[in-house]
């Protein structure tokens, strides 16, 4: 019995093992078959592909964007792996985000805004308007047995056009015309961390997050029973778990990770206010590092890190150089074709210690049975 930690953190340490090689032997092929488009793509395609590998920490303020993009990756790959852990498939993240920056923007612009509670009360209504948005298509699939696929996706669309109406035609804005609404007032938004940077307090926000997603799924009850109900819904119902409760809590809780994410957006240095198709596309990318982390809280921040590099990599060498962003795009579609698939080295390792006795011997006992 007292071997059993020992073996567990042997599993566990080969299992991480295994799974980091797997992320970087996927991320060196993606970035060959990169070079090779730009290759075919670029006047200069050397120069090109310099940029994509240092752009990011050539000046502090691009090393602020880095950051700003990992924190925000950070957010919405815990908020897709909590909906994942428990083997629902939302992909409402990003009309939550709409929804939690449009409550947010609500108390930044009120009068509330431009006290102390400007920042607290918009993180808090930013996350309780995420929370509902996630619990909608949550409650549908349980009471009416809507695909959360379909439910959520729908729901993204309101949540955008209706951001977006509103931004045109009801929130305060400088003057006609103008598709974003007036600043927020300074006690409103988030301060700077490292000046003249994008990096604020969503930093600190984010580094909370990932400890709390990880405490919660794996030193409390209810997360044993969302990775219970995630592995076989069945079983756990057996156990007496209420499963429907589990998953419909699990997308509840991703909502409100949502929300706060479109409060970092808003009242972050990135925006300090609001403004039409703000997020530009990031928060549906945390599919992308949730399923690279496999949905593991800890390994997010550490996925984010790199695909936010290159996220930005790629941005910036469509600044500086004739490549276009799509080739992003690319590297994208194959870390995910590698990662989510049974990609390994195993099938390396058996050419190389294959036993030549093992392989002439089948042949020999062929050629005497003729």
């Amino acid at each position: 019995m007292s071997n059993i930690p020992a073996i567990d953190r042997a599993s566990r340490w080969k299992t991480i093992r295994r799974e980091t090689l797997r992320a970087l032997a996927a991320l060196a092929i993606a970035l060959l078959v990169t070079f090779i488009v730009v290759l075919f793509t670029s006047k200069a395609p050397f120069e090109a592909f310099t940029q994509l590998l240092t752009a990011p920490v050539s000046r502090v303020r691009t090393v602020g964007l880095w950051i700003d993009d990992v924190v925000k990756l950070t957010i919405t790959g815990l908020a897709f792996s909590l909906v994942f852990q428990a083997r629902q498939f939302s992909m409402g993240v990003q009309g939550q985000v709409y929804i939690g920056a449009l409550a947010a923007t609500y108390v930044a612009l009120s009068p509330l805004g431009a006290t102390w509670a400007g920042i607290p009360l918009g993180i808090t209504a930013a996350m309780l308007a995420g929370a509902v948005y996630g619990f909608l298509p949550g409650i549908a699939k349980a009471k009416l047995g809507a695909n959360e696929i379909v439910s959520s996706l729908m729901l993204n669309y309101i949540a955008i056009e209706l951001c977006n109406f509103l931004v045109r035609t009801n929130l305060p804005k400088p003057q006609a015309g103008v598709l974003t609404t007036n600043d927020f007032p300074d006690s409103a938004v988030f301060p700077a961390l490292v000046a003249n940077t994008r990096i604020d307090l969503g930093l600190i926000f984010a580094l909370v997050a990932v400890v709390v997603v990880w405490f919660a799924l794996y030193r409390t009850s209810w997360g044993l029973k969302l990775r219970l109900v995630g592995h076989n819904a069945r079983f756990a119902e057996y156990s007496g778990i209420k499963a429907t409760f589990i998953m419909v809590s699990a997308m509840t809780a991703s909502g409100a990770l949502g929300g706060l994410l479109g409060s970092m957006f808003v009242q972050g240095q990135t925006y300090g206010k609001l403004t039409v198709l703000f997020e530009g596309g990031l928060a549906f990318e945390g599919i992308l590092v949730a399923i690279v982390a496999r949905s593991r809280p800890l390994a997010v921040p550490v996925v984010a890190l790199f695909y936010g590099y290159l996220r930005q990599g790629a941005q910036l060498m469509n600044i500086r150089t004739d490549v276009p962003a799509e080739v992003i795009g690319v590297v994208t579609a194959i870390i995910i074709l590698l990662v989510s698939s049974s990609f390994s080295f195993g099938f390396i390792k058996k050419l190389f210690n294959r036993d030549p006795a093992r392989v002439s011997a089948p042949v020999a006992a062929g050629g005497a049975a003729k």
